[in-house]
């Protein structure tokens, strides 16, 4: 698949409220209360969404490997008590060249540090040591490997702001000096990945 998910999820008017995922076998984690349209909902509360209960600090979780063609991560990660474990089982469970959809905030928003439930605080090399080709990659923290498909400082979708449309694209091609020093001055809401889990084919 060359088309990213990430601009259909994450629409010009918002998170979208319809359909988009066609025949897709898709995952929704911890999506609480608003689940992507068309995917399965899991998360430890049993709410309208939610189709599948369940504790995803608790591994192995309920699906079999290489069974889900796309996982959306919705301002989940912050909140996991393993990125790396949750990494590696979002691996087992996507099927070769399945895509992994994460949306977290950035590290130095103000939405990172008022939830007390926050565990986490990404940059945008944060997802590195999961990337092949990244210099990160080679610590190998973790049995997963994905490619990174897109990747995103805020919103996907370019602003109608042409200052502001020049800005991300500066910062998006410098992004280790954006997050050490302009981001002060200019802090991003949040980050959006979109990764292809490398697997050779069953």
């Amino acid at each position: 698949m060359t088309e990213l998910w990430t601009g259909k999820i994450y629409a010009r008017d918002g998170f979208t409220r319809t359909n988009v995922l066609g025949a897709t076998v898709a995952l929704d984690i911890g999506c609480g209360n608003r689940r992507l349209p068309g995917a399965r909902g899991v998360d430890i509360l049993s709410l309208p969404a939610v189709d599948v209960v369940h504790d995803l600090a608790r591994f192995p979780w309920p699906f079999a490997d290489s069974s889900i063609d796309l996982v959306l991560a919705n301002h989940f990660l912050e909140h996991s008590e393993d990125v790396v474990r949750t990494m590696e089982e979002v691996y087992r469970i996507l099927s070769p060249g399945g895509r992994f959809v994460i949306q977290v905030p950035y590290f130095r928003s103000v939405d990172a540090i008022n939830d007390p439930t926050h565990r986490r605080f990404f940059s945008s090399q944060s997802l590195d040591y999961f990337i092949e080709g990244s210099k990160l990659f080679d610590y190998h923290y973790a049995n997963a490997c994905f490619a990174r498909r897109g990747f995103c400082y805020g919103w996907p979708h370019p602003s109608k702001n042409p200052l502001k449309r020049f800005g991300k694209a500066l910062i998006t091609r410098h992004p280790h000096f954006y997050d050490q020093y302009l981001s002060l001055l200019f802090p991003m809401k949040c980050l959006t990945w979109e990764l292809e889990a490398v697997k050779t084919e069953i």
